[in-house]
């Protein structure tokens, strides 16, 4: 996803690119950030030095894991820089971290950054609240074998954003799977992981009665899906205040 950003980047003139990290070590130190996403050299070698790239630039965005995530964005807000963390399987305690660091510098933290995704998470209460209980509910996603967190941060989201038009926090009404004799309970949402393949992403939504079902969907055909919401939300951070953001403040500014 760096060198997908990277790609995007350099072909926006609203964007310079000021930096490349990569992991202490990587081989791919002293390389051109350029040649290493594919396009043409752009006189920036990725790095593992820390401090230098924050020093270079504006905004950052980390795709990394949630360890990584978690200790960079508290270097770059210690020294006031913008975070866009798209990092997904973060514990409560590390976006707690966010969270906090949110009051030294402006972080947004977005498991998905497909605006169509996000936008999606916005008007599902409306279509929660309109058919009622009726309706069960059923969320599906799918992504390619190596993702390792399941469900993924953006079923959770999309899940969370039900719930909260239900009235219940989603711990409450959560149900992972079916297994031997599992009857439905009032009131449930159920989630399911698909892990299979290449699948970039795909979410689905099933609202079903006893005399009809509504399902809406959403398909990433393609990582730059993700690259170009991540500069769309650091285009928005850069003239944001400290503070914690979610891309649902990206699609309403």
């Amino acid at each position: 996803m760096g060198r997908q950003v990277i790609a995007a980047a350099s072909a926006s003139p609203s964007f310079r690119i000021a930096g490349a990290l990569v992991r202490s070590g990587s081989p791919s130190v002293g390389v051109d950030a350029g040649t290493l996403a594919g396009v043409q050299a752009i006189g920036v070698a990725a790095t593992d030095d820390v401090a230098a790239v924050l020093a270079a630039g504006d905004v950052a965005v980390d795709f990394s894991t949630p360890e990584v995530a978690v200790a960079f964005t508290r270097r770059a807000s210690a020294v006031g820089k913008a975070v866009v963390v798209a990092t997904t399987g973060l514990s409560d305690e590390q976006l707690a971290a966010l969270r906090s660091c949110a009051e030294q510098s402006p972080v947004l933290f977005a498991p998905n950054l497909s605006l169509g995704i996000n936008v999606l998470a916005e008007i599902l209460p409306a279509v929660v609240r309109a058919l009622g209980a009726e309706y069960d509910i059923e969320i599906i996603e799918a992504h390619h074998r190596h993702k390792k967190d399941a469900p993924s941060g953006t079923a959770i989201r999309i899940a969370e954003a039900i719930a909260s038009a239900i009235g219940k926090p989603w711990s409450e009404v959560e149900r992972h799977g079916r297994w031997g004799l599992a009857p439905r309970q009032a009131g449930e949402v159920g989630m399911h992981s698909v892990r299979a393949g290449g699948i970039v992403g795909e979410h689905s939504v099933l609202f079903v009665s006893e005399g009809e079902q509504i399902e809406i969907n959403h398909r990433a055909f393609s990582r730059q899906t993700f690259a170009l919401g991540a500069l769309r939300a650091a285009q928005f951070l850069g003239s944001q205040p400290k503070g914690y953001y979610s891309m649902q403040d990206v699609i309403r500014s």
